[in-house]
C-alpha cells in the first residue's frame, strides 16, 4: 500500500474520533417563580407555590418546621400539586398547594409571633436516588 493511502487512512480515522459527540444531560432545574396566599374565610389552598423544574422529572414535596428538620405538628396540612408539562422546551412547571387547617395554626409549631414560618423541600428523583433539592 502506498504510504499516501497510508496517510489518507490515518488521517480519516483521526478526524472520526476527534469528532465531538454531545451526551445530554438532562435539566435538573428547580426554579422557585412565586408565592400567592389566601387566607379568606371558606378559601382552601391559602398557600401557592410556583416552580419550573426540569421538564419530566420525578419530584417529592415535603414540609417542614422553619428548621427544615422537624416536622409540622399542631395542625393538617393537605399537600396538592399540578404539573404543567412542556412550559418551555427544558421546563415543566410546577403548582404546590397547601390546604392549612385554620382553625389549628395558631396551635401548630410553625406559627410564631403573628407568623407562618415553615420550610418547604423540593426534590428531583431518579430511580428513587435525589439528584437535586431546593
Amino acid at each position: 500500500m502506498p504510504s499516501s493511502s497510508i496517510f489518507k487512512s490515518i488521517c480519516a480515522a483521526a478526524a472520526i474520533l476527534a469528532t465531538p459527540t454531545s451526551a445530554q444531560i438532562g435539566n435538573w432545574d428547580i426554579l422557585y417563580q412565586s408565592l400567592e396566599t389566601d387566607f379568606q374565610e371558606g378559601v382552601t389552598n391559602e398557600i401557592t407555590l410556583d416552580y419550573l423544574i426540569g421538564a419530566g422529572r420525578t419530584f417529592n414535596i415535603d414540609l417542614f418546621d422553619k428548621d427544615c428538620i422537624a416536622p409540622i405538628t399542631g395542625m393538617n396540612i393537605i399537600t396538592t400539586t399540578a404539573r404543567m408539562s412542556n412550559v418551555d422546551a427544558d421546563h415543566d412547571g410546577l403548582e404546590i398547594m397547601l390546604d392549612l387547617d385554620k382553625s389549628s395554626i395558631t396551635s401548630s409549631n410553625i406559627w410564631d409571633d403573628s407568623k407562618l414560618e415553615f420550610c418547604i423541600r423540593v426534590q428531583l428523583l431518579s430511580g428513587g436516588a435525589v439528584i437535586k433539592e431546593e
